[in-house]
């Protein structure tokens, strides 16, 4: 979930970087403005996504837990599948 975001973010900056060559000087640097602005409401969106970790509470080996849209709790193992916890 975490490399998404991140991703995510990477390839808004290539596609703005682009696109600002491609352009004239005075449209570029305006671009580069709004994707700055992209940029920070990502981030702050991301930060709303951790805010969905459980705090003081972790997986059988450590791993950071999440709620789903149900309310579940799961983690994610290495190849990122989803692992719900049973109560």
């Amino acid at each position: 979930m975490k490399n998404m975001i991140i991703w995510g973010v990477v390839a808004g900056a290539a596609a703005a970087t682009i696109v600002a060559l491609i352009l004239k000087k005075d449209e570029a640097d305006e671009l580069l403005n709004s994707a700055k602005g992209i940029g920070n409401r990502l981030i702050k969106y991301g930060n709303r996504l951790k805010d969905n970790l459980l705090n003081n509470a972790k997986g059988p080996n450590g791993e950071d837990l999440y709620i789903d849209m149900y309310d579940r709790q799961f983690y994610e193992d290495p190849a990122g599948k989803r692992i719900y916890l049973t109560d």
